[in-house]
């Protein structure tokens, strides 16, 4: 909107005379004009900077980046900008949702790799109107009876991974023990699992909770010795997954049972060496493998060009969603929320997996293929731990059929 230009008093010589001097400026450099209005495109990301997280926190920010760098840094003509503040806590990440959006002025925000702090800010994002691109969490609640419109998963609830990885498990025996961290995440593992296990005829022979952040689980790993279970099914990730391994290890209880997972991040596993890291998983992505496309292997080569390592899960994963945001703005010509929302509920994103890949419009998650990976029996490069074993499901048709009907999965946006 042009301002109306008036004549007279109203003007003083003062301000007549500061007029023509930014006017001569602009003049001299026009340039002055394009950069006032060349206004950032702020993005927020939360997620870890300390704590058993903190690896997976960093790599998620450098796959964030990797996503600004492939569209040359801009978008609508206009710098991106990432605003990186730390998912630490429930209440502490709520806090800085509320500084992302209240301070910030961010028109969207991504991470969360804790379920339990992705719970405490859906209803944030919510009341702002806001976009929330949850990349990290796991918990089935979160794109089901706690789904929101303004929220949009790229990671795998637990009810699907469960699902790809037990028939694998099952062959090695009917008898289970579980090990999982005391919030939405772990909890909600072991009831998905159990539900299978136990309608499959298998027995739990014992559950333990552990707090975030336990660095000696020898209370644990005895009760496990003694139970003699076929399989151990462990709700854990970050250091506390790294620790769980190394103390298996020294008790010997390395490759004598078969271990689990709801999901894993490879970080955990380099982190323990490659003589505690055993078990097979799920996971949402590999670097290296049969399933892999050009445009992730593009990401493979920025991304270790960039880092000087190959990317793990949590980097595709923030990659991916950092690539979403940008791609909806860039094609809807707009930041706003609802027309970021509407293009994403209806885009397919063609080259990133070997199928593809797309947010159902009932329920926000990313419906994709994920795949059953199981440590290598002589690990010979830091980096590359994983045999795939298969992908789950085998077949684009079968996507959808995977993740569950609406009804199946409780999600119900409020209007």
């Amino acid at each position: 909107m042009k301002k109306k230009i008036t004549s007279g008093s109203g003007i003083s010589r003062r301000t007549l005379l500061a007029g023509a001097a930014v006017g001569a400026v602009q003049l001299a450099n026009p340039f002055v004009i394009t950069a006032r209005a060349a206004e950032s495109v702020k993005i927020g990301l939360l997620l870890p900077k300390a704590g058993s997280y903190a690896v997976q926190g960093e790599i998620g920010q450098h796959g964030a980046q990797i996503a600004i760098d492939d569209f040359g840094g801009h978008v609508l003509d206009r710098p991106i900008e990432l605003v990186w503040l730390d998912e630490s806590t429930p209440q502490a990440t709520q806090q800085n949702m509320h500084k992302l959006l209240d301070e910030e002025k961010v028109v969207a925000v991504q991470g969360g790799v804790s379920s339990g702090d992705v719970l405490a800010i859906m209803p944030v994002a919510e009341r702002a109107q806001k976009l929330l691109m949850a990349t990290g969490p796991n918990a089935t609640e979160i794109t089901g009876k706690n789904c929101s419109k303004y929220t949009f998963r790229v990671d795998l609830p637990n009810k699907v991974t469960v699902n790809a990885v037990y028939p694998l498990l099952k062959e090695r025996g009917k008898k289970w023990y579980f090990v999982v961290a005391s919030y939405a995440w772990g909890i909600d593992a072991y009831n998905q699992m159990k539900e299978v296990l136990v309608k499959d005829g298998g027995n739990v022979v014992g559950y333990d909770q552990a707090p975030l952040g336990t660095t000696d689980f020898s209370s644990y790993l005895l009760k496990v010795r003694q139970a003699k279970p076929d399989v151990v099914y462990v709700g854990l990730g970050g250091t506390d997954l790294t620790n769980f391994l190394k103390q298996m290890k020294e008790i010997g209880l390395t490759n004598q049972v078969a271990l689990s997972s709801p999901i894993v991040n490879d970080t955990d596993l380099w982190a323990a060496g490659p003589d505690a890291a055993f078990g097979t998983y799920p996971k949402i992505w590999n670097y290296t493998g049969a399933h892999m496309t050009k445009r992730s292997t593009d990401f493979v080569e920025a991304f270790r060009k960039k880092y000087n390592q190959p990317p793990e899960s949590e980097g595709w994963q923030d990659w991916f969603g950092m690539t979403s945001i940008l791609t909806a703005i860039k094609e809807t010509k707009s930041t706003d929320t609802a027309k970021l929302i509407g293009f994403l509920e209806e885009h397919k994103f063609e080259g990133y997996k070997d199928m593809p890949i797309f947010f159902r419009n009932f329920d926000h998650q990313l419906v994709q293929p994920l795949l059953v990976a199981q440590v290598k029996q002589k690990i010979t490069d830091k980096y590359d731990y994983f045999d795939i074993k298969s992908e789950y499901p085998k077949d684009a048709a079968a996507l959808d059929t995977a993740y569950g009907s609406q009804a199946e999965i409780g999600c119900t946006f409020k209007s």
